[in-house]
């Protein structure tokens, strides 16, 4: 736990990738997990991608059962270091549509959820939204660095930090866009692929977070704080909003 001006804060990443299920992950499941335990964190998000170029590369367009024993295979590799070191690994997901190169990052699902939505990302955000929006936390990741058009009335939250070193992220036009909409959640993460992306940043969470849902809880009850050194003056104009 970190102590922030006397009340514990369990520190979590909400944006990693392994290199067992996402195909542009460089970092084994395992390594991350020793990493960030090392670095003083609590636990993180596995958001490994999930979208069509995914199920085409592990071949199991027609069997929605093995792509998700495929995909959820990185996710229990750190998991399972995670329950013998004492570092929580939760599930979470970065879903892409065919419409557009915009990713959502989804908290509040677990293995259950995915086996029984076949093929989910075969829609549009507006649909989804539609469907999950009750159900699920549905956050963009960096909105601005593929697109200029980011669908804010189908969303939760955005990443309105986005801490990988590697990419134009823009998130001053994310923050632009969360000044305007200060109804939307924010969230922070390190959007982790390979070795030099990790623990850049985290979401401090007031008290434990054990799993997926209680990520989506404490983010929808607003009990957080954003960490990104690299981004601390973004930051703090995002908790001034």
């Amino acid at each position: 736990m970190t102590i922030i001006d006397g009340k514990p804060y369990s520190k979590f990443d909400l944006h990693v990738h392994t290199a067992e299920t996402s195909k542009c992950g460089i970092v084994a499941a395992a390594d991350l997990v020793t990493t960030y335990k090392a670095a003083g964190y609590d636990g993180f998000a596995i958001t490994d991608h999930l979208h069509e170029g995914y199920i085409s590369l592990q071949n199991c367009q027609n069997d929605w059962q093995e792509c998700i024993t495929r995909y959820l295979f990185g996710y229990q590799q750190a998991k399972r270091l995670g329950e013998q070191i004492g570092f929580t690994v939760a599930l979470g997901v970065e879903l892409r549509f065919p419409e557009s190169e915009s990713d959502y990052l989804l908290y509040g699902v677990d293995e259950a959820f995915l086996r029984n939505h076949p093929y989910l990302h075969r829609t549009d955000h507006a649909s989804f939204f539609r469907q999950y929006g009750d159900q699920i936390l549905i956050v963009q990741a960096h909105p601005y660095r593929n697109n200029d058009t980011v669908y804010f009335d189908c969303l939760h939250g955005l990443e309105v930090v986005n801490c990988n070193p590697r990419h134009k992220s823009r998130n001053e036009l994310t923050l632009q866009l969360a000044k305007e909409h200060p109804n939307l959640y924010r969230t922070c993460g390190s959007d982790a692929h390979q070795v030099g992306d990790e623990a850049r940043a985290a979401v401090l969470f007031e008290g434990e977070i054990h799993d997926s849902f209680d990520i989506r809880r404490g983010i929808m009850q607003k009990q957080t704080r954003l960490w990104c050194p690299e981004q601390a003056d973004l930051i703090a104009q995002s908790e001034s909003i």
